[in-house]
């Protein structure tokens, strides 16, 4: 289950197990229950050997390879962006293969395709740099191969994720739309040269494997421990709480309710106290 997508309440009641693609490393740290299981990006594997023209632009390659991919979506990128991009990638002495539905206009330099095998990509040892725009399943396949990622967020999410890769030193963030040519190729080669990055990502990626695995796999051992225990171990009885005491809403009320019956009683007792202060002192200036 997707951590943007919340559950119903039937849901939460009947769920035995949650799993959930998220994690502690690329992400935060926060409080979950026992049955909710986290597993990273369930898009992330072991790279495979390329194949085809992949495979022989990447091993001509001797400066090593820049990976450029905005997702799965073909949608068309303006062309000011194009050549922007295109002049910041012809500076650079890396090679870049770069998902786009263009002809490339240095087909030695920068091999450009509609698709392109990213994961198998990203485990290459030849990779330096992963530019993309931050996309959730993306952003785990880099950390899963240790990748530093340079960020141009587009829309929804994408900036949220950005942001967290560049606060925990595993890539630097940069805006599509204003950032020049020039600014591009020193950003790329700081990623590379500065090697605070792909040690940081380095370090969060070994601790991914240890404690998530192959994530898909994390998955089905639980969906399939469930089957065969069930999770009712793991369920919190909050879960089986009608929601006015999941919220404290009776003990609210009975605190509540003993705060006002003191109030009312302090307050009945000061004018009692003030009732027979003012008529003593009545009576006694008569008397006087």
């Amino acid at each position: 289950m997707d951590y943007l997508q919340v559950p119903t309440r039937d849901e939460v009641h009947i769920s035995e197990i949650f799993i959930t693609e998220l994690d502690h490393i690329l992400d935060y740290p926060r409080p979950m229950l026992p049955n909710t299981k986290l597993i990273g990006g369930s898009s992330v594997s072991e790279s495979k050997p390329l194949i085809g023209e992949f495979k022989q632009f990447v091993e001509k390659s001797t400066n090593g390879i820049v990976v450029v991919s905005f997702g799965s979506n073909d949608f068309p990128i303006p062309k000011d962006i194009v050549a922007k991009m295109t002049s910041a990638f012809e500076q650079l002495s890396f090679d870049v293969i770069w998902k786009v539905n263009m002809t490339s206009p240095v087909p030695t330099k920068i091999m450009t395709s509609h698709w392109i095998p990213q994961n198998d990509l990203l485990g290459h040892a030849k990779t330096k740099v992963f530019v993309s725009h931050c996309g959730k399943n993306s952003q785990y396949e880099a950390l899963y191969h240790a990748v530093p990622i340079l960020c141009l967020p587009i829309y929804a999410d994408q900036f949220y994720n950005s942001e967290r890769v560049r606060v925990k030193g595993y890539g630097l963030r940069g805006d599509v739309r204003e950032i020049s040519a020039g600014e591009l190729t020193d950003t790329i080669q700081e990623l590379v040269y500065d090697t605070s990055f792909k040690t940081n990502i380095e370090k969060a990626s070994k601790l991914f494997k240890e404690l998530y695995k192959v994530p898909s796999k994390e998955a089905a051992y639980w969906i399939d421990h469930v089957m065969k225990y069930g999770g009712d171990y793991m369920r919190s009885s909050g879960q089986e709480m009608p929601l006015y005491q999941f919220l404290l809403l009776d003990v609210i009320a009975f605190i509540a309710a003993v705060l006002s019956g003191v109030v009312v009683i302090f307050i009945l007792i000061v004018r009692f106290c003030y009732r027979r202060f003012f008529k003593q002192l009545t009576v006694k200036i008569k008397k006087e």
